[in-house]
This record gives C-alpha cells, structure tokens and sequence, in this order.
C-alpha cells in the first residue's frame, strides 16, 4: 500500500505532468498524450472527490441539475484543457484573452469544488428535556 501523502498526491501529479507536457512539447503524440494524461488524473480526482463528499445522495441526486454527472465533474478539467491548448497551439495573440479568462474560470471550480467536498455532516445535538436538566 502506498503511504497517504503519495497517495493523495496522485492526482495532482498526473494533471501536472500532464499540462507540462502539453505546455512544453509540440508534437501531436505529445498532446495526445498528455490529454490522456490529464484526463486520467482528473479521473482520479473525481472518483476520489466523489467518494469523500459529506452530502446525502438522494439529495445530490434530487438536486443534481440538468447536466449529467460525468460532463459536470470534468467541467474545470475541461475548461483548463482547452485554455492550455488555446495556448499552445494558437499563433494567434487575440485568442490569449479567452485562453486566460478560460484557465481561470478553470482553476476557480477546481478550487470551489474541492472546499465544497472538505465539509463535515454536523453532529446532532442530543438536547435533555428541561425537566430533567438541574
């Protein structure tokens, strides 16, 4: 089994590893390949962040709006991958606005996302009549 902190790092390190090399090589195998890269670790984070939230299921399903499930939970992955291809293989300086505004909005949901999912159920409170209080 590995240890915790690698555990938890997993993830992280696929979609850097997989944005560095869409950042870094031009090749069409290369992009292929770290989409496939990325794609994997956003997966994993989905799978995992999925498993960890605190909210009742019924409820998330009752509430779940009009997108499916999967095209919801990849929307940040989506957003920050298609900003770092505008990047990359763009020569033209006017779609770099979009690509930034693109890759914020990204990052922004992953961050929401992941404070959403770190809440704790509360505890019930188990009240004494007054009666019997004293």
């Amino acid at each position: 089994m590995l240890p915790a902190k690698l555990y938890e790092t997993i993830p992280y390190a696929y979609i850097a590893i997989g944005s560095a090399i869409l950042l870094g090589i031009n090749s069409w195998l290369a992009v292929v390949s770290g989409l496939l890269i990325v794609f994997a670790g956003a997966v994993i984070w989905v799978l995992r962040s999925d498993n960890r939230r605190s909210d009742i299921k019924d409820a998330r399903n009752k509430y779940g709006g009009a997108l499916p499930f999967w095209f919801y939970e990849m929307l940040p992955f989506n957003y920050s991958i298609v900003a770092l291809l505008l990047f990359t293989g763009s020569d033209n300086v006017y779609f770099y606005p979009s690509a930034m505004i693109m890759l914020v909005v990204g990052i922004q949901l992953w961050l929401l996302r992941s404070s959403y999912r770190k809440h704790q159920r509360p505890v019930p409170v188990k009240a004494r009549p007054l009666r019997l209080r004293g």
